[in-house]
């Protein structure tokens, strides 16, 4: 789980950095990816965690 975690903090690091970066330049295409791309990783991830719990159970 250790692993997951820190899966899980990095990715929330980069979202946030990315939002922060996209609120810097709202109207830049580039950033507005990057942050996209960030969210989308950190859903599949959450996704990926919460099918691993179900199954635990």
């Amino acid at each position: 789980m250790d692993v997951t975690n820190q899966r899980l903090k990095v990715l929330l690091a980069k979202t946030d950095e990315a939002f922060r970066q996209l609120m810097k330049e709202p109207d830049s295409a580039e950033l507005s990816q990057a942050y996209e791309a960030a969210k989308n990783e950190l859903s599949q991830h959450i996704s990926l965690m919460r099918e691993s719990l179900t199954k635990k159970t």
